[in-house]
């Protein structure tokens, strides 16, 4: 089940599982940019006449990734379709900046995610055949 993300009080809100999970997609795409951009590179310098004048690319890594985010939270049961029992969610949405001048910065944050990305070091092996045995 996915949350659309909502408006409320001038802040985007979404589903704690959704924006971690977003998070994540982010990191990655980013990587996947570097690595294209290098394959290109790689290419070029393959192609390259040889005596000429052609630098081998660099390949660029992400390699460890900290994000830090604070956010108002709330609990929200909800229900998916008649008859089926509520399902608790924990909500968050950036800082409402009305809120954290009312009751300060401290009161308004009642979560704090912190969120960290690192390799693996696995040398990745071929994935396995979609063939079905004969």
């Amino acid at each position: 089940m996915s949350v659309q993300p909502s408006q409320q009080g001038g802040t985007q809100r979404s589903e704690l599982g959704a924006l971690l999970a977003g998070t994540v997609r982010a990191v990655v795409d980013a990587q996947d940019v570097l690595d294209d951009h290098a394959r290109q590179l790689a290419s070029a310098y393959a192609a390259a006449e040889p005596g000429t004048l052609a630098l081998p690319p660099l390949w660029y890594a992400f390699d460890a990734v900290g994000i830090d985010i604070d956010l108002s939270t709330e609990v929200v049961r909800t229900v998916v379709t008649p008859g089926e029992a509520p399902q608790t969610q924990l909500l968050v949405r950036t800082l409402n900046p009305v809120t954290a001048g009312v009751f300060g910065y401290s009161a308004s944050t009642g979560t704090h995610v912190h969120v960290t990305l690192t390799p693996q070091r696995v040398i990745p092996t071929a994935l396995p055949s979609s063939k079905e045995p004969s």
